[in-house]
């Protein structure tokens, strides 16, 4: 069976004591140079406090589930995630991954039913403990600074953006409400994609006109679809719609120019773009920070608001502090 079923590790500081998880739990065996796996809890059993406390006594710090059971096992691991961040027990960047990963599958699961308002509640909740997370943890910035994706699909490119939206607005002095809205709305941002081609989205080759035409689209989609879904609140409309929007009126979908893009626009596009160049795309290799800001710079120049640009560069040098001198020494680049 171990043979023909594919089994992923789960850390155990995941697992709450007097719960069901909703998916078999396996220990991993080595016998003779061999792997097998044996059914340790059931998925419908509960996971009784006295075995987590057997596995802890013998320092086993993971289970492992059937790959299968992956999505099931990330919905659980979503209804305890503000209880895991809570815990002073769990390191910092194990919180990382797991905030990471509960947000990959709430934003899979988006895109695959973006009209459903259960997605749309689950992704304000994510925002919400996310933001717990990195208010309440000193790491927080490297740990999941350390951990972004950098192989592109959607939903990823999503996750990315919020993460290191609400990390620089932490850095910039947001309060949590507008972190709330401002991350919510960066989470939600391409929603719209869900209703372009693929195979124009995933394209290797240049756009043509009327495939370009067809991806600015789903900035107006996507604010459609959330529109009609409800529960948006109207401030986080702006990333959504402002992403595309740059400084020196360029962008789309309405060509706003200067301070008629809303901050959250201006912030959004800086991110948006950056993740991009950073990122492995079908059509690009990624870029390193560096090289990204660089061309961010010299090669797009006028398409960003000057403050928010350098304000970001110095965000991503200063380990999520504003240690100035330490910034311009890492990214020294004149803006």
């Amino acid at each position: 069976m171990s043979g023909t079923v594919e089994y992923i590790p789960v850390t155990l500081n995941a697992i709450r004591a007097d719960t069901i998880v909703g998916c078999d739990l396996y220990l991993q065996n080595h016998i003779n140079n061999e792997v097998s796996y044996v059914l340790y809890c059931s998925g419908t059993n509960v996971v009784k406090s006295d075995k987590i406390e057997d596995l802890q006594k013998n320092h086993i710090k993971r289970l492992f589930v059937r790959k299968a059971d992956q999505k099931i096992y990330l919905k659980y691991v979503e209804s305890s995630l503000k209880h895991i961040i809570n815990d002073d027990r769990v390191d910092i960047k194990e919180k990382a991954y797991i905030v990471y990963d509960v947000a990959k599958n709430i934003m899979s699961d988006v895109f695959e039913d973006p009209r459903s308002g259960e997605q749309v509640a689950r992704s304000k909740s994510w925002v919400s403990n996310t933001i717990d997370f990195i208010i309440r943890s000193k790491g927080s910035f490297s740990g999941m600074m350390s951990i972004i994706s950098y192989d592109y699909y959607t939903y990823t490119h999503s996750v990315n953006v919020s993460v290191l939206g609400l990390l620089f607005a932490k850095y910039s002095g947001f309060d949590g409400d507008e972190m709330q809205v401002f991350g919510t709305g960066l989470l939600l941002h391409d929603v719209g994609k869900t209703q372009i081609d693929p195979a124009i989205i995933n394209k290797k080759e240049r756009l043509n006109d009327e495939e370009f035409a067809r991806i600015k689209m789903h900035v107006d989609l996507g604010a459609d679809i959330l529109k009609q879904t409800g529960g948006v609140d109207s401030t986080s409309f702006f990333p959504i719609m402002q992403h595309h929007e740059k400084y020196n009126g360029k962008g789309y979908p309405n060509g706003l120019k200067g301070d008629a893009i809303h901050k959250y626009g201006k912030i959004s596009g800086i991110i948006d773009v950056y993740d991009a160049l950073t990122t492995q795309r079908s059509y690009s290799d990624a870029r390193k920070p560096f090289a990204a800001l660089k061309i961010m710079n010299e090669e797009m120049k006028g398409s960003f608001d000057d403050k928010y640009f350098k304000d970001f560069i110095l965000f991503l040098g200063s380990g999520g502090e504003k240690q100035y001198q330490k910034s311009k020494k890492i990214f020294p680049i004149s803006v």
